[in-house]
């Protein structure tokens, strides 16, 4: 079991040209106008505490090192999107440490994020895990094709 804890990304720009890299690799099929530069530009963004709500969070190590990375955001650029947001985005776990629950724990820190700042509910788009997020308790909202690929909109809702 791989020990770790969820971090502000913006506090840990050590980070950011790793997190970059694995989010370009990650949805570039999703995003092809996207580059590396794109994701940096965004922890950028989220460093510097704009009006517009993007939170980045990371899992890392006990030695320091990059697990995985999780976004809070108002608007996840989904094409024609009736929901309002806020949006669970761009979730990624390296593949050696999946399987140990940092993601589990950053999809939970951003929950707890977005119901602290007073959000009733918050949605995601997946292409491949809407399994893995019905077992955490979200539930199906609709499918959607987004640039040709199938995709699962999804909604928790936070009110307890």
């Amino acid at each position: 079991m791989i020990s770790f804890k969820v971090v502000a990304l913006a506090e840990h720009p050590h980070h950011w040209q790793t997190a970059a890299e694995w989010s370009f690799n990650a949805w570039h099929h999703e995003f092809p106008s996207d580059t590396v530069q794109t994701y940096l530009d965004q922890y950028k963004l989220a460093a510097s505490k704009p009006d517009t709500l993007i939170e980045i969070y990371a899992a890392v190590d006990d030695d320091d090192r990059l697990l995985g990375v999780a976004t809070l955001v108002d608007n996840d650029e989904l094409p024609d999107a009736p929901e309002p947001g806020p949006w669970l985005a761009a979730v990624f776990v390296t593949p050696n440490a999946r399987k140990n629950g940092a993601g589990s724990a950053l999809v939970e820190h951003v929950t707890s994020r977005a119901r602290t700042l007073g959000h009733q509910k918050l949605f995601l788009y997946t292409e491949h895990a809407q399994d893995w997020y019905l077992s955490k308790g979200w539930r199906k909202v609709r499918d959607t094709i987004f640039l040709g690929l199938h995709h699962t909109v999804m909604q928790l809702d936070l009110v307890i």
